[in-house]
C-alpha cells in the first residue's frame, strides 16, 4: 500500500519495531528518521521487546510480560548522536538474536515461513557490521525487513541530510514538513506531552495524532495479551495478510479515500482524541 503524498511522519531509529510503527509508515509520504538526535541509553532504538521465555508464565499486569531484546554498543557516551553509533563487533549479539527468536518463536504457525526467511540474511549481514554508523546501518535494515511483504515503500529521508532549522522538538519537526513539502504532519499520540500545535497552525500544516489499535492475537502463551511487542511477534502468530489489513486506512476519518479532506481546516484533528485508534506509546 502506498503512503499518502504530502504526509510526513519522523521517527528515531528503531530495532524491529512494533507495529504500531508500520501503521505510521502506511500513511507516510515521507518518512524522516531522526539520525542525528542524541541516543537514549534505555531508550527504544537499540532494544526491542519480545516474549518471555518459554516455559514463564505471563505475569500480571502490574509486571512486564516481555523482555528487552539489546544491540550491544561500542564505547558509547551520552551526547553522542544515534548516527555516530558503533555496535559492539567483539560480541557476537547477532547469532545470540538470531538464536533467541528461533528458540522464541520457531513453534508459532507462520515463523518459519514469513520471519525466518528475512531474519537469517538480515543478521548475516549485520554480524560483520562496525565502526561509526554502523547501529544505524542496522536499525535501517531491521526496520526495512518487512516493508515489502507488508506492501510498504516509503521514501526515506535522514534527518542528517536536512537542514537542521529550530531551537526545540517542535520547530525542527515543523521545518522538516516544509523542507520535504509536507503538507501533514502524522504523529505518535507520545509526542503530545511536548509538541506545540500552533507552531504548525502558524505554517499551515496540519497535525494528525496516531491512534491505531491492532486487534489482539493468539501469541502462545496462557494469560494476558502482551501488548507493544515487535514486529516479529506478531508476523510469527499472524498471516502476512491479515496483518495488512490493520494497516489500511479507516474507511473513515483523514486518510479515508483520497486522504485528508478539503473541507476540513488544516488543525481539525490537533489533539490527543483526534485522528485515528492508537495506544498511547
Amino acid at each position: 500500500m502506498s503512503g499518502h503524498p504530502g504526509v510526513l511522519v519522523a521517527e528515531q531509529p528503531h530495532y524491529l519495531p512494533w507495529v504500531d510503527f508500520y501503521e505510521q509508515v502506511a500513511r507516510a509520504g515521507t518518512l524522516v528518521v531522526l539520525d542525528d538526535v542524541q541516543w537514549l541509553r534505555r531508550g527504544w532504538q537499540r532494544r526491542t521487546r519480545v516474549a518471555l521465555p518459554f516455559g514463564v508464565p505471563t505475569p500480571p499486569p502490574t509486571e512486564p510480560g516481555f523482555q528487552w531484546m539489546s544491540i550491544p554498543l561500542e564505547d558509547p557516551h551520552r551526547d553522542t548522536r544515534i548516527g555516530d553509533l558503533a555496535v559492539d563487533a567483539r560480541q557476537p549479539w547477532a547469532r545470540k538474536h538470531l538464536q533467541t527468536l528461533v528458540t522464541l518463536y520457531g513453534s508459532r504457525p507462520f515463523f518459519r515461513a514469513q520471519v525466518l526467511p528475512r531474519l537469517e540474511p538480515f543478521y548475516d549481514a549485520a554480524a560483520r557490521e562496525s565502526g561509526p554508523g554502523s547501529l544505524l546501518r542496522v536499525l535501517l535494515s531491521s526496520m526495512a525487513l518487512f516493508y515489502e511483504p507488508l506492501g510498504l515503500a516509503p521514501n526515506l529521508v535522514c534527518s542528517s541530510t536536512l537542514e537542521r532549522r529550530g531551537e526545540d522538538k517542535t520547530q525542527r519537526l515543523v521545518e522538516y514538513c516544509l523542507q520535504t513539502g509536507a503538507h501533514t504532519y502524522y504523529s505518535g499520540t507520545g509526542s503530545t506531552l511536548y509538541l506545540k500545535p500552533e507552531r504548525f497552525r502558524a505554517v499551515d500544516v496540519r497535525l494528525l495524532w496516531q491512534r491505531f489499535r491492532h486487534p489482539d492475537y493468539t501469541q502462545g502463551r496462557e494469560g494476558r495479551f502482551v501488548t507493544g511487542l515487535s514486529v516479529v511477534d506478531v508476523l510469527a502468530n499472524v498471516p502476512l495478510e491479515t496483518v495488512r489489513t490493520w494497516l489500511e486506512p479507516s474507511p473513515w476519518g483523514p486518510f479515508a479515500g483520497n486522504g485528508p479532506q478539503p473541507h476540513q481546516r488544516a488543525d481539525a484533528e490537533v489533539g490527543p482524541d483526534a485522528g485515528l485508534s492508537k495506544r498511547t506509546k
